[in-house]
């Protein structure tokens, strides 16, 4: 059985995202994946102009900890959902905002998949903030 991703509608999202007290930068990491949509690292590093290091992805996960810190009830039960999602069964922190996006043949995009050179991932739709909705 596939258990469903826990959601968090935009409102509580954005109360979360609040009460984090992110920097500007990290802040504008967060806003720049919910307009974007599709990300992978090259995509945050150009579009935002960050150094290769520390990784783009990493940032992510860290800004993505400090929501989940005041949201911490959801926040576990993402990190559970996210483990069972793994092949090794270990849970990423980006997942609050997002996902590893498949093709339409259901395959990852990624490089371990040979489908791209980098992991590829997609916003939660309830996160999307691209269409200014």
């Amino acid at each position: 059985m596939i258990k469903s991703r826990p959601v968090l509608t935009a409102d509580l999202f954005d109360q979360a995202l609040s009460n984090a007290s992110l920097k500007e930068e990290e802040e504008a990491l967060i806003e720049f994946v919910r307009y974007t949509g599709v990300i992978d690292e090259l995509i945050l590093r150009k579009g935002l102009s960050l150094p290769a290091k520390p990784p783009a992805l990493c940032r992510l996960s860290d800004i993505c900890e400090k929501i989940g810190a005041t949201i911490p009830e959801h926040f576990s039960a993402v990190m559970e959902w996210s483990a069972e999602q793994s092949q090794d069964n270990i849970a990423w922190k980006g997942n609050l905002i997002c996902n590893i996006a498949f093709n339409s043949d259901g395959v990852e995009l990624s490089p371990n998949a040979g489908t791209t050179l980098y992991y590829t991932y997609v916003v939660h739709q309830e996160l999307f903030v691209g269409l200014g909705f």
